[in-house]
């Protein structure tokens, strides 16, 4: 751990004491709204603060290399013209004080499905997740040229695909075909992953159900979340990893990456359910209604959903909080916490752990 972690590690705790009189700088958290094709809007804790924003198409640039485009802005939001290709990476710092790097979280993609982006978020000790490292999606088949475009100018060189055999065939990835790009897949079958799920009555068994299900991936995904870790490991980034609807094997690993990089357990959860905030479950409950073609759901799974009472269906197609924070907690039970279950499971060993902090943290 460096200097700075220790030292914020251990006033937090209690073990260090500021010195009299001395106050440590808040800790800022921000956000970036997409306001149009040309503008973006950005909002951040500590309103009362006069701070300063700073660009760069760098997501770890030192604001000694990035361009002052707001100064002395009281608020705690601006808009900004979208003004840096292929991506504008955002650094907020008050004057009294604190910082923190902003960026879109989910990427603007016509073709996009859930495709976002996991910088940003504050480590236990106080640091940021890099961003445009790590991102998570749901299924890729849809991306257009431009879409293609666009992420290959953001550098996606790994793409861990976490479907089936059966889905990847029946929409391969098109980064297949993108130059550059390694796609990682392993087959397997969903067999009866999710059959519990069909015997659910009311939201409450759907929810135990579902996290039981997020538990027996870590068995039948075990090559993948290796793998994925693997190439985190080795620096191969950026990466993505995908399922179909990128919520449920893409959440779980997306879980896994967090904790690992020490974000603490209701920041894991939250993002987890961020996927109904952008893929409302209301979207999916239309389709199935009205006999539409669902990406990654054969035709007898689509009868097993139009045969659900509502709240399951709802807890089906969201990401209820609920659902990750008690398959976590069987995680804990189980395994003693994700980071254990990934030294156990997936490669990962003390060394690897502080490395990918180091790596990956800013």
């Amino acid at each position: 751990m460096d200097r700075r972690a220790f030292l914020m590690t251990a006033i937090a705790s209690g073990a260090l004491a500021a010195a009299p009189g001395a106050t440590a700088a808040p800790l800022l958290d921000g956000r970036v709204t997409r306001l149009s094709d040309t503008a973006l809007g950005l909002s951040w804790t500590a309103k009362g603060r006069p701070a300063s924003v700073y660009v760069s198409s760098d997501p770890d640039a030192p604001r000694a290399f990035m361009r002052e485009v707001k100064a002395n802005v009281t608020g705690g939001e601006t808009k900004l013209a979208l003004a840096i290709a292929p991506r504008p990476y955002f650094l907020v710092a008050a004057q009294t004080g604190g910082q923190v790097r902003v960026a879109e979280r989910l990427l603007p993609l016509k073709g996009g499905r859930n495709f976002r982006d996991l910088g940003g978020y504050r480590s236990a000790d106080g640091r940021q997740v890099k961003w445009g490292r790590i991102y998570r999606s749901g299924v890729m088949s849809g991306l257009t040229a431009a879409d293609m475009t666009y992420l290959n100018a953001l550098g996606v060189s790994v793409v861990c695909d976490l479907r089936s055999v059966q889905e990847r065939t029946s929409e391969p990835s098109p980064f297949l075909s993108a130059d550059g790009t390694k796609v990682m897949a392993v087959d397997y079958d969903m067999g009866q992953s999710l059959s519990s799920l069909y015997r659910a009555t009311n939201r409450a068994e759907a929810v135990q159900a579902f996290a039981d299900a997020y538990l027996g991936f870590i068995d039948m995904l075990a090559p993948q979340y290796t793998d994925m870790f693997g190439h985190l490991v080795r620096h191969e980034t950026p990466l993505a990893m995908n399922c179909s609807a990128g919520k449920d094997r893409t959440g779980m690993g997306s879980a896994l990456v967090l904790s690992v990089l020490g974000v603490p357990r209701e920041t894991v959860i939250a993002d987890y359910a961020l996927t109904q905030t952008f893929t409302p479950p209301s979207l999916h409950t239309k389709q199935i209604a009205a006999g539409a073609k669902m990406s990654g759901v054969n035709a007898a799974q689509a009868q097993g959903f139009a045969r659900m009472p509502p709240e399951v269906l709802n807890v089906t197609m969201g990401s209820d909080p609920d659902v990750m924070r008690i398959a976590l907690k069987a995680v804990d039970a189980k395994y003693g916490g994700p980071v254990e279950l990934a030294k156990a499971r997936f490669g990962l060993t003390d060394d690897k752990v502080a490395r990918l902090r180091a790596t990956y943290l800013i």
